[in-house]
């Protein structure tokens, strides 16, 4: 059931409040907000805090019944505000997008919330408290996919905190966790993952790849120089480098008949002008047409014009 039905609410707000010859202002005065959330309750755009039915019940004369359209749901918003009552965790996942932080912290920490209720919750919990009812189920198998599951919403310090007691020990067997994990993390732990695991043989391209976009350019850089020979590695993470990087990458290659057939792929990622220069090459030494016709398609619309004028 959905208890808070932002266009139902509304309507039944501005009925109200017009029944009563009352303004979005004056409304807004007696209940302590801004005139715009008022407007926005109405239009159906959100609802409001949990702390103002009260009030809204008894400024417009609107049962609480009849604004939630359920005595349930009316039953529920008594017991939410009630800062020494219990709820079930049905109750908290309903009630917690309209409830203060401190109130959803407040009333989560007397409830054991399963992985489906906390990933729902996640949003609306504190740092601490999220991690407080995270770490509750530390010991249980499915206990990292519960991490993949509120990631986005956990602090930095306690996700890498994670990382490295649950995760990290156990790389690269549950290398799938962490590479869900990457956008979240620290780029530092990425970093550190990535030099560390390089050579490991159970850690294979597919697997390096997922790092690439979470790692910092220079350390990827820095480390892609000490294994010079390592063509895959390089086409893969050549999105990541800069210009100098695969300039470099692109003028080694082109004098290596070795590795020359992997230009192509290097192309898309390469400045232009030594794309242009590698072209011009071929056409000097009497290359095939279709080889470095190959390599138009990366040219920026200078160098093209150039090259044309030039043969």
């Amino acid at each position: 059931m959905i208890i808070f039905d932002a266009n139902r609410i509304g309507k039944k707000i501005a009925a109200a409040r017009k029944a009563k010859n009352m303004t979005q202002n004056d409304l807004a005065d007696q209940l302590g907000v801004s005139y715009q959330a008022v407007s926005n309750w109405e239009r159906g755009q959100s609802v409001p805090d949990i702390d103002k039915y009260a009030d809204l019940s008894q400024i417009l004369d609107l049962s609480l019944d009849d604004l939630l359209n359920t005595a349930d749901a009316a039953h529920k918003v008594t017991i939410v505000q009630d800062d020494t009552a219990k709820v079930d965790a049905d109750t908290l996942k309903d009630f917690a997008p309209v409830m203060k932080p401190a109130q959803v912290d407040e009333k989560a920490d007397d409830v054991d919330l399963s992985p489906d209720y906390l990933k729902d919750i996640a949003p609306f919990l504190s740092d601490e408290a999220l991690f407080k009812q995270l770490m509750k189920h530390r010991d249980a198998p499915s206990f990292l996919q519960q991490v993949v599951a509120v990631a986005p919403f956990l602090a930095d310090d306690d996700l890498n905190k994670i990382v490295e007691k649950y995760v990290l020990p156990n790389f690269p067997g549950n290398s799938q966790v962490l590479s869900k994990l990457l956008p979240f993390m620290d780029e530092r732990v990425a970093n550190e993952v990535l030099t560390a695991h390089w050579a490991d043989p159970d850690f294979d391209r597919k697997a390096r790849r997922k790092f690439y976009p979470f790692v910092d350019p220079a350390a990827l850089q820095a480390l892609l120089a000490k294994h010079p020979d390592e063509v895959n590695a390089i086409v893969d993470a050549a999105p990541f480098l800069d210009d100098e990087a695969i300039a470099y990458y692109f003028k080694t290659w082109a004098a290596d008949p070795d590795l020359a057939p992997s230009l192509s792929k290097l192309a898309p990622f390469a400045p232009s002008s030594a794309v242009a220069d590698h072209v011009r090459h071929l056409i000097k030494t009497g290359a095939d047409r279709n080889e470095w016709h190959a390599f138009l398609p990366f040219l920026d619309d200078d160098d093209l014009l150039s090259l044309g004028k030039s043969m």
